[in-house]
């Protein structure tokens, strides 16, 4: 690969994970200690980043340096928002397809109430979230994802991690992925309890 060649396909990465991540030039710029106006003008290959720059950028991603020299490196989430042209993969399912399909994994729908703040999962292997109802926010280390009805988000996890779910009013959620036996045990219960919250409403 050529000079030009590598500076487009970066320019390239940055416009995307930027906006993987919903994170606006200024956002961007505020965590990686960058002017809004010399990443604008990376992604628009106006101006060529010093090695500096390229760690405080890929800093403020939440991404190693070097996925910008690798050659099409997996995604570590994808966001799929609902006014997005869907995805298709095999058995029908509208995202993207990431991790090993042979792991175990398990699924759950649950409810969150934003009066009870956060709630941490550790996960084991690769997660989906998707938003059913309501708003929601999913954080992983530094790197925040904003969800409403229709998003769907696919983490890698390369090693295990903790995710925070945080709801905006009352928001329902499906979970698919591998965590440890007690997250295991305590979404068993969260599931429990939307499904009784959700029986009571159909009654009424």
């Amino acid at each position: 690969m050529n000079a030009e060649n590598f500076l487009d396909r970066m320019a390239e990465r940055l416009r995307r994970w930027r906006s993987q991540t919903g994170l606006t030039l200024q956002q961007l710029a505020e965590r990686s200690d960058v002017a809004a106006s010399t990443i604008h003008k990376i992604e628009v290959r106006k101006t060529i980043p010093t090695v500096s720059v390229l760690f405080k950028i890929a800093q403020g991603l939440d991404r190693p340096v070097t996925e910008f020299m690798e050659d099409d490196p997996e995604p570590a989430a994808r966001l799929q928002r609902r006014q997005e042209p869907a995805i298709e993969v095999e058995n029908g399912v509208l995202a993207t397809a990431i991790g090993d399909p042979d792991r175990d994994a398990r699924g759950w729908r649950l409810q969150l109430a934003a009066e009870r703040g956060t709630t941490p999962i550790q996960a084991e292997g690769d997660l989906m979230v998707v938003c059913e109802e309501g708003a929601l926010e999913v954080s992983r280390g530094s790197t925040q994802w904003r969800l409403e009805p229709g998003d769907v988000l696919s983490l890698r996890a390369p090693a295990p991690f903790r995710l925070d779910l945080r709801a905006d009013g009352t928001s329902r959620l499906l979970l698919f992925g591998q965590v440890p036996n007690t997250a295991r045990a305590l979404l068993d219960r969260e599931a429990q309890r939307t499904r009784a919250s959700a029986a009571l409403v159909h009654s009424a």
